[in-house]
């Protein structure tokens, strides 16, 4: 125990990645490719909502667990990145395209996917639209309820045609 205080010693706890909220991330596999760097912001995402703060943490124990090359974890760690520091900006795209739902209606995972995913098509270049979409749709399929990947791919498609990207 430190001599800190109680309450600045949890404020400067580092969690652990919790296996009961998501499944044993070290035994799943994750592809070596950028779809895998995907999942891997999408986990560290996830984390990161339920304690704010800890992206780089998030991204430093999964990216280990999930054995993804250097390349792939600074992939990951810039599009995550991009999502938490544009977080508001994002939100309220998805607030003023999401007809009918309101943004606590939206599911978690669906949210954090469609933020990922947005700060993906706008902070990131040279990140074809339609790749970007793509990837979001498989996301949600693996990741969010039954019908998350319709949601997810009618909402990033009438975001990005509004902005002029080509899809």
């Amino acid at each position: 125990m430190t001599d800190l205080p109680e309450e600045e010693e949890s404020t400067q706890r580092q969690y652990r990645w919790d296996d009961a909220e998501w499944g044993d991330a070290e035994q799943e596999q994750i592809p070596q490719t950028r779809s895998g760097a995907r999942q891997l912001a999408l986990r560290a995402l996830y984390w990161e909502s339920a304690n704010p703060g800890q992206l780089s943490e998030a991204l430093s124990q999964l990216g280990e667990a999930c054995g993804l090359t250097t390349p792939l974890r600074h992939f990951a760690e810039q599009v995550a990145q991009a999502a938490v520091i544009h977080r508001a900006e994002l939100d309220e795209l998805v607030r003023e395209n999401a007809t009918n739902w309101a943004p606590e209606r939206i599911a978690r995972l669906d949210g954090l996917i469609l933020r990922l995913a947005l700060a993906e098509l706008l902070h990131v270049e040279d990140i074809p639209a339609r790749v970007t979409i793509h990837e979001a749709v498989e996301l949600a399929k693996i990741y969010g309820g039954g019908q998350s990947y319709r949601f997810v791919n009618g909402l990033l498609d009438g975001i990005a045609r509004k902005r002029g990207l080509e899809v």
